[in-house]
C-alpha cells in the first residue's frame, strides 16, 4: 500500500510512525507548504506520543493537489486543519484514492454530508482518525456497557481538558477549528454516541475560562451523559478519563489508570502497552486491501459526532438551553 501522506504538523508525525511499523505499507510522498527540515514535525501537547521524521527518500509537494495526481499513491492520509478537509478529501476521493482523515470529520454537518455522498460515489475506502475507537480503555468501556451493564447505565462522564492551545495559530481560531468543543471534546462526543446512541436533547454551558463546556447528552430512559472540559489556561496539562455507573458497578479511567468498582471492592485493569495510531492505520489499511467498508470507525457516525458537538456549541451560546435533537 502506497501512502501519501498531506500535512505534516505534529499529528503528521504521528501518523507517520504509525506508517513505519506497517508490513507492506510505504510512505510514498508528503505534501506541505514548506519542505519538512531534520527535528521531525512541530510538537503539540501529546508529548507521550511517538512521532517520526521524514526520510530524504519520500517526495515532497509543497502543493497537495500534485501529489494527489501522482498514479503510484494508493491512497491518502490527510492530517490538516480542520476547515481544509472537506475540499481535500472531496479531490482525493475524485482522484481515485483511498482516503484517511485526522478527525474531527469537518467543520459542519452540510460539509460532513457532502464528503459522505462524494465517499459513496468513489467506490474508494473513506475513514475518519476517531482514536479512541481504537484505544484499549474505551474498548473495554464498551464491552463494559455491553456485558457486564447489559446496556442498563445509571451515570457517565467523560472529560478531556488541556492548555489553551499556543502551539497552533489555527486551532485558536473558532472559524478554522470549531473551537474546543469540536475539535478536542468531539472524541468523547463520538464515544457517548457509540456506547448510547443518539440523544433526544442536549444542553451545555461554560466550565471555566478559555472554551470550555460542561455539557449533557439527555435520553428518553433518564439517562444523562456529562462530557466536560476544553481548554483552559495554557499550563494546565493534558488529561482524559471516564466513569460508568451500572447498577452494582462502576468503570472509571483515572490518570491513565483503569479501575472496575465492585459491590466487594476495587479491581485494576491492566492496559496493555499498545499504539492506538498504529492500530488505527493498521485498520485503515487493512480496509482498503479488501476494499472493506470501515466499520469499526464509520464515517456516517464520525459526521454525527460532528452534529452534535456543534449542538452542544449552539447550547453552550444560548447560556445551556436545551435543544431537541430531532430530525
Amino acid at each position: 500500500m502506497r501512502i501519501g501522506l498531506i500535512g505534516f504538523g505534529f499529528m503528521g508525525g504521528v501518523h507517520l510512525a504509525a506508517i513505519e511499523r506497517i508490513e507492506n505499507a510505504t510512505l510514498t510522498a508528503v505534501a506541505t507548504r514548506t519542505r519538512p527540515v531534520a527535528g521531525g514535525p512541530a510538537r503539540g501537547n501529546l508529548h507521550h506520543l511517538k512521532t517520526a521524521t521524514l526520510p530524504d527518500s519520500v517526495k515532497w509537494h509543497s502543493d497537495w493537489r500534485q501529489l494527489l495526481l501522482d498514479p503510484e499513491i494508493d491512497a491518502v492520509d490527510i492530517c490538516l486543519p480542520t476547515y481544509l478537509h472537506k475540499e481535500v478529501v472531496l479531490s482525493a476521493l475524485e482522484s481515485g484514492k483511498h482516503v484517511l482523515c485526522e478527525k474531527p470529520m469537518a467543520l459542519n454537518s452540510s460539509d460532513c454530508d457532502e464528503m459522505l455522498e462524494a465517499a459513496s460515489r468513489s467506490n474508494r475506502i473513506f475513514m475518519v482518525g476517531q482514536v479512541l475507537r481504537f484505544m484499549f480503555p474505551y474498548r473495554y468501556a464498551s464491552s463494559f456497557v455491553s456485558t457486564t451493564c447489559h446496556g442498563i447505565v445509571k451515570a457517565c462522564t467523560m472529560s478531556r481538558a488541556t492548555g489553551y492551545p499556543q502551539w497552533s495559530n489555527w486551532l485558536s481560531r473558532g472559524e478554522q477549528s470549531g473551537g474546543a468543543i469540536l475539535d478536542l471534546l468531539s472524541h468523547d462526543i463520538d464515544q457517548a454516541l457509540k456506547l448510547f446512541g443518539h440523544p433526544t436533547s442536549v444542553s451545555a454551558v461554560a466550565q471555566g475560562e478559555i472554551d470550555t463546556m460542561r455539557g449533557k447528552l439527555h435520553y428518553a430512559n433518564g439517562l444523562e451523559v456529562l462530557i466536560e472540559g476544553g481548554w483552559f489556561a495554557p499550563e494546565v496539562p493534558f488529561s482524559a478519563g471516564f466513569e460508568i455507573a451500572g447498577s452494582e458497578e462502576t468503570l472509571s479511567l483515572q490518570k491513565e489508570k483503569l479501575t472496575l468498582h465492585l459491590p466487594f471492592g476495587e479491581q485494576s485493569v491492566e492496559i496493555p502497552e499498545h499504539d492506538a495510531y498504529l492500530d488505527e492505520l493498521t485498520y485503515f489499511i487493512e480496509c482498503c486491501r479488501n476494499n472493506v467498508a470501515p466499520e469499526l470507525c464509520s464515517p456516517l457516525e464520525s459526521a454525527q459526532a460532528v452534529r452534535f458537538a456543534n449542538l452542544l456549541r449552539t447550547s453552550r451560546e444560548q447560556n445551556g438551553k436545551e435543544i431537541s435533537c430531532e430530525k
